[in-house]
């Protein structure tokens, strides 16, 4: 009888009526307007601006910009650029280098951490520490580390009797120098995502791989890692997608030396605005780079992740 009640109270409900207030009339809208400026401000506005830009010449000269429309000349000059090339190339590999790293000892340190009877909570909480950690402050801890003349590295190598390494000079060093300081700061937000998939994960399959006599490597063969796949592909994505971005590390640490074999797409941005303030040719190189970053996450999206993105019927 209730549920009859409040069935023809809801058929009783009006639509808003014209003479209702323009604020009422127009809620629905009032209340996604607020996403929507923050939308059009900081990415509609940002990417038009760029677009518009690249499509220019663009210099600061006297104290004032002169833009001059020139087409794609910007975009053709980026691809003959071989500085440009190489920096891709080393973006390219950075990214899948670090990423390879950290997935790995992510899913290492969430395997071992999970099966802990004692102390999850303080080792979870000491392995935050370099999350929260500032990127300009770890890397300059990190050089001073790094120091040839008092750095702790150097001073442990020398007390095993082995020589001196120049760990930020040394083309055959300095890149996996700096790779080795990303990892140690990320690795634990990789860890973090794969330990809470694994606590998720359900009980049941585990314990019928135990009645069957399974081994630990095949349990995890079989069992773990199906089951946190979809977890495990959207780490590899974010990863991919932020360590393609680096470039405070690259400045403080080495400033893309030794010359330029250290220069990633966003630290050659950088060097074209700051030393040419070429604004044009800047704009270009950035939507360039951001539209690389799109393309690739949706064919990751829709080729790698296509089983697990698409709406369940």
């Amino acid at each position: 009888m209730a549920i009859r009640i409040r069935a023809q109270e809801a058929a009783r409900v009006r639509p808003v009526s014209a003479r209702a207030p323009w604020w009422e009339r127009n809620l629905a809208w009032l209340l996604v307007a607020p996403a929507i400026a923050m939308f059009a401000l900081f990415a509609i506005y940002p990417t038009a601006s760029a677009l518009l830009f690249s499509l220019s010449r663009a210099r600061l000269i006297r104290g004032s910009l002169e833009r001059t429309y020139i087409g794609l000349d910007n975009f053709r000059r980026a691809f003959e650029d071989p500085l440009v090339r190489q920096s891709a190339a080393f973006t390219i590999k950075w990214s899948l280098s670090v990423t390879a790293m950290e997935v790995l000892l992510g899913l290492l340190i969430a395997l071992l951490v999970s099966q802990l009877a004692r102390g999850r909570g303080l080792i979870t909480s000491l392995l935050i520490i370099p999350i929260i950690m500032p990127p300009v402050s770890v890397a300059v801890a990190w050089r001073f580390m790094y120091d040839p003349a008092f750095g702790i590295f150097n001073y442990l190598l020398n007390l095993v009797g082995l020589g001196d390494v120049y760990w930020l000079s040394d083309p055959d060093v300095a890149t996996y120098a700096l790779m080795a300081v990303d990892v140690w700061q990320t690795t634990p937000f990789v860890f973090l995502l794969l330990y809470a998939g694994l606590i998720s994960l359900p009980r049941d399959p585990y314990e019928a791989a135990a009645i069957d006599g399974a081994s630990p490597w095949f349990t995890f063969r079989t069992v773990t890692l199906p089951l946190l796949k979809p977890v495990l592909l959207v780490v590899i994505l974010l990863r991919v997608i932020d360590s393609a971005r680096i470039f405070d590390k690259i400045l403080v640490m080495t400033r893309g030396g030794p010359g330029s074999q250290n220069y990633s797409m966003t630290y050659t941005i950088y060097q074209e605005f700051i030393s040419k303030f070429d604004f044009g040719y800047t704009a270009a190189l950035s939507f360039l780079f951001q539209l690389s970053l799109v393309i690739v996450a949706t064919i990751y999206v829709r080729r790698v992740m296509a089983d697990y993105s698409a709406p369940a019927e």
